[in-house]
């Protein structure tokens, strides 16, 4: 549990026992309400939020690693979605991402099969319709799919994290096939990276949340520029971290880290230094099973706040920041309807300036959308 809570929990019963009256630290206000519940493939495991159809309205997402499906839901730009449509992939997918691999300026899609051994690249067509390229074959049990330019010749490259320890590295031809290039051990398994220029020396690096029982940390691979990368530094060890994301949580120009753990409930914030380098980790709590991350701006301040997707009390936090950057406790809480959200995305999609949450039940195959009231303190 998080040091801060157990403090206010003692304090709490020393005063009762006093026969004190003192006010508790309330959560922030309620700025989400439901929307609409939207119906998806079975077992949404991922969900991703991008405009696939270039019409200026977000659209949704989802991979459902039950029935080996995409879901795509095409936003019309008032908090609606389109008719699902649904693409049949390689078996449990768990990861989707976009990019543009064939350099038309239309967003493509990459899922994993973790049941096949490979990732599938969708072309879109931007008119939310996907031509399937050839199955790229990988390891076993591909987990994340990590996309960028990793050797600065124009083309998307593609980073794949494997369940037995290791990270193969995919150069993109620019017409959406791809070409296997090297491997490199990550010590442990990786269900998430992040990608940036973390280092100031204009070439991407790769940055990994690995865990296992006998070894844990975030794993820094700082990239040659030739589609190589050096060998990694580790921070962060034995936090059991899940689930990465990168955003720029102070406002300096500087990609941070959040990450949630597969210890004690809790989550983690890295700042940035600019250099590679990152401060101590400040932590801080969701509910029960906090899993997947996203962060944005979710009420009327300046701050970059976090909601998560808790797996294990069906519920998501929204855990807003004070002024000073510290993040506030209790959290404010929204109930899943059918319980064990996996997935949690974020951003407008009723054109109105604010960022909304997207997520998602794998219980019950649905997307919960919230969409955010301006509430002033």
């Amino acid at each position: 549990m998080h040091n801060k809570v157990k403090t206010i929990l003692a304090l709490t019963s020393l005063f009762i026992l006093l026969g004190c009256q003192i006010e508790l630290p309330s959560p922030p206000p309620n700025v989400l309400y439901k929307f609409k519940v939207l119906k998806v493939g079975n077992g949404p495991a991922d969900i991703l939020t991008t405009d696939l159809n270039l019409d200026g309205s977000l659209d949704l997402v989802t991979a459902n690693t039950k029935n080996n499906t995409l879901s795509i839901l095409l936003g019309i730009g008032d908090g609606t979605f389109k008719k699902t449509l649904t693409f049949s992939v390689g078996s449990e997918p768990t990861v989707i991402v976009s990019g543009d691999v064939n350099n038309d300026g239309i967003p493509d899609l990459l899922t994993n099969s973790r049941g096949s051994g490979l990732f599938t690249v969708l072309l879109g067509y931007g008119n939310g319709a996907f031509r399937r390229m050839p199955r790229v074959l990988t390891g076993r049990i591909p987990l994340a799919i990590i996309p960028a330019d990793f050797n600065n010749d124009g083309n998307l490259d593609v980073a794949v994290t494997l369940t037995f320890n290791k990270m193969e590295i995919f150069l993109g031809s620019g017409n959406g096939l791809f070409k296997k290039e090297k491997i490199y051990p990550t010590v442990s398994r990786s269900l998430s990276g992040v990608v940036g220029d973390f280092n100031d020396d204009s070439k991407v690096d790769i940055i990994l949340a690995t865990h296992s029982s006998s070894s844990s940390g975030i794993r820094l691979f700082k990239g040659n520029g030739d589609g190589t990368f050096s060998k990694p530094v580790s921070f962060s060890k034995n936090l059991s971290p899940l689930i990465l994301i990168t955003k720029d949580m102070n406002n300096n120009g500087l990609q941070d880290l959040v990450f949630s753990s597969g210890q004690g409930d809790n989550m983690y914030m890295l700042i940035s230094r600019g250099d590679g380098t990152f401060e101590n980790e400040v932590i801080f709590s969701g509910g029960g099973g906090p899993i997947s991350l996203t962060a944005g701006h979710f009420n009327s301040d300046n701050m970059t706040d976090v909601a998560v997707a808790n797996s294990r009390s069906s519920n998501f936090s929204f855990i807003a920041r004070s002024a000073d950057g510290h993040f506030q406790h209790p959290t404010r809480d929204y109930f899943v309807d059918g319980g064990t959200p996996l997935a949690i995305t974020s951003g407008d999609f009723n054109n109105d300036a604010m960022t909304d949450i997207a997520v998602a039940s794998n219980a019950k195959n649905t997307i919960e959308i919230y969409l955010q009231r301006r509430v002033f303190k």
